[in-house]
């Protein structure tokens, strides 16, 4: 029987996230990638992309969501806990630790807004 260790509740979705390592700090050699984020909880989201970073990496996501007609962009640093590389989609899953530009929503209120 499937044993679910999950926090939080998984919801689906579909939206553009870009990411990049943590390490690339110098602005002339930040490589950004672009995945798809599949579903999302408050503990994380499964980003599907070509180009999977290893478990373990600290990375930068930048979402971009509306806010009554204003475009705010949220960033989440987070750590891979698990990739998928031999099945599709590929991708990674990942776990939140710390956001920046919220602009003064909470996080569930952000994660409507930016998962809706």
């Amino acid at each position: 029987m499937f044993d679910n260790k999950r926090k939080f509740k998984r919801s689906s979705t579909d939206v553009l996230v870009k990411y990049r390592k943590v390490e690339d700090i110098d602005k002339d050699t930040k490589q950004y990638l672009h995945g798809i984020a599949k579903d999302y909880g408050m503990g994380g989201i499964f980003l599907a992309t070509d180009n999977p970073m290893e478990k373990g990496s600290v990375i930068s996501l930048d979402f971009l969501l509306l806010d009554e007609g204003k475009e705010v962009n949220v960033q989440a640093k987070a750590i891979v806990r698990w990739t998928q590389r031999f099945r599709q989609p590929k991708g990674m899953g990942v776990q939140f630790y710390d956001f920046t530009g919220l602009d003064g929503l909470d996080i569930e209120q952000c994660f409507e807004k930016l998962f809706q």
